[in-house]
């Protein structure tokens, strides 16, 4: 890493401390951060304890897994009990319904399989007769490739449960809520890189908040 960006420098990160804790405002702060990236990082780093007390970063819906609709799962876990093959992410098989997890849908008989993308489940239902069915969850990131396979004609015997999820209308839902405090956005890198700046317009321009 290069040694400008690297924090293992306790001399380097103090200075960085002490600079934040310059210009921070002394009135509160609260920034949204909408990664769960950002907040592994956070987290694994200690990085909140290097903030002024007038400065709070605060975790945001930045885990399309974890805000998956209970109807999406139970649907999922119903196909499969049903004899279907149903295609997900490691992340969604642990994430309960109503009733149970797909894992647990999986050890109770279901063929429940983790794959890595929509074009490996598709790879499994051109290999076999049965009906293949894709749990697709995630934000920009992912939504491309699902929709790409959909649109690159896909084996009769793929079907799609659709639970992906937008960013920046998550963000607005947030701000409309009354007294939400929210300062500013920390936006999720990956999905920055795929939708680029437009979408986050409205922030500054309509609620006065930057991003």
């Amino acid at each position: 890493m290069n040694n400008l960006l690297s924090l293992s420098d306790p001399v380097r990160a103090a200075a960085l401390a002490r600079t934040i804790a310059r210009l921070a405002p002394d009135y509160p702060v609260k920034i949204v951060h909408v990664c769960g990236t950002h907040e592994a990082t956070i987290t694994e780093h200690g990085l909140r304890r290097f903030l002024p007390a007038s400065v709070e970063v605060l975790e945001g819906p930045g885990c399309p897994v974890c805000v998956t609709p209970t109807r999406d799962i139970d649907a999922a876990v119903k196909i499969a009990r049903k004899g279907a093959i149903l295609c997900t992410f490691g992340d969604m098989t642990r994430v309960p319904g109503t009733e149970m997890t797909l894992a647990a849908a999986r050890a109770d008989g279901a063929d429940v399989r983790v794959v890595l993308s929509a074009a490996e489940a598709a790879s499994i239902a051109r290999n076999t007769n049965r009906e293949v069915v894709f749990f697709g969850v995630g934000f920009e990131t992912t939504t491309p490739m699902t929709a790409a396979i959909l649109l690159d004609d896909p084996p009769e015997n793929l079907s799609v449960i659709v639970s992906h999820k937008l960013i920046p209308p998550a963000m607005a839902a947030l701000l409309d809520l009354p007294d939400n405090r929210i300062s500013a956005y920390l936006a999720p890198g990956h999905v920055s890189v795929i939708i680029g700046e437009e979408p986050y317009t409205p922030f500054p321009r309509d609620y006065g908040i930057p991003v």
